[in-house]
């Protein structure tokens, strides 16, 4: 009985080494997106309704910090009770819109080296998209990378 303890507590190493590559692979240098420039003749409160409405439309929840300042908060279940949570503080005004990272649960991030689960970045690059198109920058955006 000893014997088999002591072979279980020697392969643990090895299973931990084995599962590394594997976490590591769901984990991606954290995105943050370019400022969003808006365009000509858009006021901030155009630009807030924008904002707002890409939240929605991405199952967002939006709430009012301050003038210019919305955070958005997104919630997807990950089975076995949990939850994960991404949120993020978008800052606006009639010139650009800035998407920056708050807080996170579940998603692995690591502050030390920047990385966080990809699903993370996939919903931030499908928000700025949303973003892009409810202000008319899309076009823009498209010109600028060709």
């Amino acid at each position: 009985m000893s014997r088999t303890i002591i072979r279980l507590f020697a392969a643990l190493p090895l299973f931990a080494l084995l599962a590394l590559p594997a976490y590591a692979a769901n984990t991606a240098p954290i995105y943050t997106p370019e400022p969003i420039q808006v365009p000509a003749g858009k006021s901030t409160e155009d630009v807030r309704k924008a904002v707002r409405k890409a939240l929605f439309d991405k199952d967002w929840e939006a709430r009012e910090i301050g003038p210019g300042h919305l955070q958005g908060k997104h919630t997807k279940s990950g089975g076995k009770d949990k939850l994960h949570v991404a949120v993020l503080d978008v800052r606006f005004d009639s010139k650009s819109v800035r998407i920056g990272y708050k807080d996170s649960q579940e998603l692995n991030y690591d502050k030390e080296s920047g990385v966080i689960h990809k699903t993370y970045n996939n919903w931030v690059r499908n928000l700025e998209k949303n973003i892009r198109a409810n202000l008319g920058a899309y076009r823009y955006f498209r010109t600028r990378l060709v």
